[in-house]
């Protein structure tokens, strides 16, 4: 209309609302380029059933004015993403969000997409933040479980330590002592050096326990968050009673990353090794239970952890018994 009639009362309005639209874009495509979000924490580890709060921090260096920023959120594996407004001052935001331990593991909630709107809502642009996340370990809680029995004659001072020396492995020389039993002494050495010298044999270590937790994935019929976080709660559980004692604990772990846990290693690296658990083992667990009936005489307790019973169980199990 300007053109056409030469009317600066038309081609002003035309002029300044193209320049808003040019100012639209440019702003979304410099904050675009220069968009950096954060995500921090309180701390790494928490229990099960706590909550601790995270800050959620987005800045840009475009100074041109935006409409407020929309942020998708993410605050746990399963849960539905959240989207938060987050209206930024002199190119920043933040917002805190609280985030609810419900089940034992590990979760990286953060932010998963930032949209970006110029004021008039004429350009959008979303922009994905994989990096804007913080690790967290959900630990498992414990609660109050039955010590241990182990088998007669295999707990404490009642080991016999006769039945664990080896004869041709001493594990040192000394002088002979009153009170030394004639079969320790070794004769050959005690010729060459005129006087008699005895061997020292290794003291009897204590007897250890196993777990056996099932690491495969819970049947479907059971809620499978809730079933992990009984069957890892409960093994965190056997090793707490176990603390202080003077048997170690052993917890082979099955799956894609396996390892073994132990109660030497101490409470707190149990716990968050328990939290890295996936369920992921595809070997049966009546498999597992067998291969460890064949090493029992190596333990002086077996705790089986599972949430499933099958016939083909039975077997390993009366053995273990």
């Amino acid at each position: 209309a300007g053109f056409s009639t030469g009317s600066a009362a038309f081609l002003a309005p035309a002029v300044l609302i193209l320049l808003l639209i040019l100012l639209g874009g440019v702003s979304v495509l410099w904050a675009r380029r220069t968009l950096r979000v954060e995500v921090s924490a309180d701390a790494q580890t928490l229990r099960r059933g706590e909550k601790l709060e995270l800050t959620i921090t987005a800045a840009h260096r475009c100074p041109l004015p935006l409409a407020p920023m929309t942020l998708e959120v993410l605050t746990g594996p399963g849960e539905e993403p959240r989207e938060m407004r987050a209206v930024p001052r002199q190119g920043r935001a933040t917002v805190a969000v609280g985030f609810a331990a419900r089940h034992v593991g590990t979760a990286r909630p953060g932010v998963r997409r930032c949209g970006i709107e110029d004021l008039f809502g004429l350009f959008q642009a979303a922009v994905p933040t994989p990096e804007a996340s913080v690790p967290l370990s959900v630990l498992p809680n414990t609660f109050d479980v039955a010590s241990l029995v182990f088998a007669p004659g295999e707990a404490g001072l009642a080991t016999v330590p006769s039945a664990t020396e080896d004869a041709s492995d001493p594990a040192d020389i000394r002088a002979w002592q009153r009170g030394d039993a004639l079969k320790k002494v070794h004769w050959k050495l005690s010729a060459r050096r005129r006087s008699l010298m005895v061997r020292r044999f290794e003291e009897p270590t204590q007897p250890e326990a196993l777990i056996l937790l099932d690491c495969a994935r819970p049947d479907p019929g059971f809620d499978e968050a809730f079933t992990r976080d009984a069957l890892v709660e409960t093994a965190a559980s056997v090793m707490a009673a176990q603390e202080g004692s003077d048997n170690d604990v052993r917890l082979p772990l099955w799956g894609r990353h396996p390892s073994e846990l132990t109660l030497r290693m101490g409470l707190p690296l149990v716990y968050e090794g328990l939290a890295q658990v996936d369920f992921s083992a595809t070997e049966g667990f009546d498999r597992q239970l067998m291969d460890a009936a064949r090493r029992l005489r190596q333990v002086g307790a077996t705790v089986v952890i599972t949430s499933r019973l099958s016939g083909r169980m039975i077997e390993p199990l009366a053995a273990m018994r």
